[in-house]
């Protein structure tokens, strides 16, 4: 398949992350600029990691069958080093290596498209957001996927918190949308293919945009007493004695704390 849309091209942004101990969730390609460099990362929650630095994952990779398409994909376990935020719940590894060893042994390349820092939800990009926006997830909601061709699945939500504004005052934001196992680590994309109206009422007709919100982390949820108590959202599902009440809402870290990781990157490039 040759992705043209943005939406198609966002197909092979994500990778399906299988730990150790067969839980799933998402994880997807992030770019980072260092001193002109490019970067290549998959993102993901710590919790989708196990919370382990040397968590072994298992995925699939989309391999290009010619210059600009894929219809080949490549199972592999990926034993790296998971690099943690100081303060949420992301992590990151980096994944050149693993594809210089896949051209290596397949003489192919590695086909999928990443996010970068330029649709990352600056302060400029939010100021022209209203309270409520249309929003789209990409990742694998208890553990549901294409697996003949390696393709995630897309949700449709709104935000419940104005995405301008922190929640709490925390670097976080709350998604209207359905949050089911699996879907930890997914990203929270503000999509427009079509054209799109700002807050102030100007209308952009046919113009495309595309800007990452958020990872998906954690949901509230409703327990036996009527407690509504926040959860990471499970990497797998489990027979529960007391089943917990999903009530169709997300937590999200806001994609601006993914810059973070930029320090991190540069003290490892400099050893």
């Amino acid at each position: 398949m040759e992705p043209n849309t943005i939406s198609e091209k966002l197909m092979f942004t994500t990778v399906r992350l299988v730990a150790s101990d067969g839980s799933s969730g998402t994880g997807f390609f992030f770019n980072f600029e260092i001193d002109g460099m490019i970067v290549p990362t998959i993102i993901t929650n710590k919790h989708v990691v196990k919370n382990n630095s040397s968590e072994i994952m298992t995925f699939h990779l989309h391999l290009r069958t010619d210059k600009s398409s894929s219809d080949e994909s490549l199972k592999v376990t990926f034993n790296t080093f998971w690099h943690f935020h100081s303060k949420y719940d992301l992590c990151f590894c980096f994944v050149n290596p693993l594809f210089e060893q896949i051209r290596m042994q397949t003489q192919k390349e590695v086909f999928y498209t990443a996010n970068d820092e330029s649709i990352i939800a600056s302060s400029e990009k939010l100021s022209e957001f209203s309270a409520l926006e249309e929003l789209v997830m990409v990742g694998y909601p208890i553990g549901i996927w294409d697996e003949k061709h390696n393709f995630p699945v897309f949700r449709r939500g709104y935000t419940a918190s104005h995405p301008a504004i922190g929640f709490n005052g925390l670097g976080i934001g709350l998604a209207d949308m359905a949050c089911f196992p699996g879907s930890s680590g997914s990203p929270i994309y503000i999509l427009n293919e079509n054209g799109y109206s700002d807050k102030k009422g100007n209308t952009y007709l046919g113009r495309k945009r595309i800007i990452l919100l958020g990872i998906l982390f954690a949901g509230p949820q409703f327990n036996a007493a009527g407690e509504i108590v926040v959860q990471n959202i499970p990497t797998q599902q489990k027979v529960q004695s007391v089943t917990p009440v999903m009530v169709n809402l997300g937590y999200y870290v806001q994609s601006t704390e993914l810059l973070e990781f930029k320090s991190i990157i540069k003290q490892v490039l400099v050893r």
